[in-house]
């Protein structure tokens, strides 16, 4: 899909990007605690994996990038998507690595960055609901938006394909605004809050509770999600432009199947060790940005 110098250019510019939200991140006077940067990283990984179908044969799922950065911060929330891509790649051999670049660009650094940007400067004006909504909704165009402009540059595609991606994505952005604003409400109505920051047993642990009952009730809907191919991947087909991008070769779970057999025990299996590991380089990561 993308090739010659557009892999190794949006590379460059989402590793500039992350190690520029890492300084920011631990210059900053707001840091969440490593298990909230966990367990929001975690939230993203399982959303990841729920496709709901939108029509046309074709499936949406939430990017969870404003959802982020609303819960953590935006260098934070910037972090734990591009953890999540990396993870997906590494472990599941999803997306490719030559697309790795293009995906943290448009993630992490445009979904959760230019998302997280706007909604701190919008809820002013229009309040935080409306804005979580808009800004979710415009971080997925705005992503596709950079898509378009990444296949323009590598002389892939048409205008025919550009608005077709355009208007295929238009029910995802709607999703992404609705998850957004409701999962935002449930997780921080019992906010995860280090009990140095005076928060009682009691609502430390009801917040361990909502965090664990959405990671646990998403892993086993994972299994259930629609076949279809997302809106990217069956826009792309329909123009015969699927790319076939190579992928680490020593995924354990690739397509996100713990056993060669597949089947629903298969794809939970694999959903709850990839969640494991995200929850574990989470923490890690976050506890590195600390002692940094």
């Amino acid at each position: 899909m993308l090739h010659g110098s557009i892999c190794p250019v949006t590379a460059t510019i989402a590793i500039a990007g992350v190690a520029a939200a890492t300084l920011f991140a631990r210059k900053s006077d707001t840091r969440p605690s490593a298990s909230r940067f966990a367990l929001v990283s975690g939230t993203v990984f399982a959303l990841q994996m729920l496709n709901y179908p939108i029509g046309g044969g074709l499936s949406g799922h939430a990017l969870g990038g404003l959802l982020a950065s609303s819960l953590l911060g935006t260098p934070f929330g910037i972090l734990s998507v591009s953890l999540v891509l990396l993870l997906q790649t590494l472990l599941f051999a999803d997306g490719g690595l030559l697309m790795l670049g293009a995906n943290t660009l448009n993630m992490a650094l445009i979904g959760a960055g230019l998302g997280g940007a706007l909604h701190a400067r919008l809820q002013a004006h229009v309040g935080r609901s409306v804005s979580l909504v808009a800004s979710a909704g415009l971080s997925v165009m705005a992503a596709v938006g950079a898509l378009v402009a990444e296949l323009s540059a590598a002389g892939v595609g048409s205008s025919a394909l550009y608005a077709s991606l355009a208007i295929h994505h238009i029910p995802v952005a709607l999703g992404e605004g609705l998850v957004t604003l409701l999962l935002y409400r449930l997780l921080t109505a019992v906010p995860l809050t280090d009990a140095a920051k005076g928060a009682s047993p009691v609502a430390r642990s009801a917040a361990w509770t909502v965090y664990g009952a959405l990671l646990i009730g998403t892993l086993l809907l994972a299994p259930l999600a629609s076949a279809s191919p997302d809106a990217l991947e069956g826009t792309l087909s329909s123009f015969h432009l699927l790319p076939d991008a190579p992928n680490f070769a020593h995924a354990p779970w690739a397509d996100y199947q713990f056993t060669a057999d597949g089947g629903y025990l298969s794809t939970f299996l694999a959903a709850l060790a990839g969640l494991g590991a995200t929850l574990l380089s989470a923490t890690l990561l976050r506890r590195a940005i600390s002692r940094a």
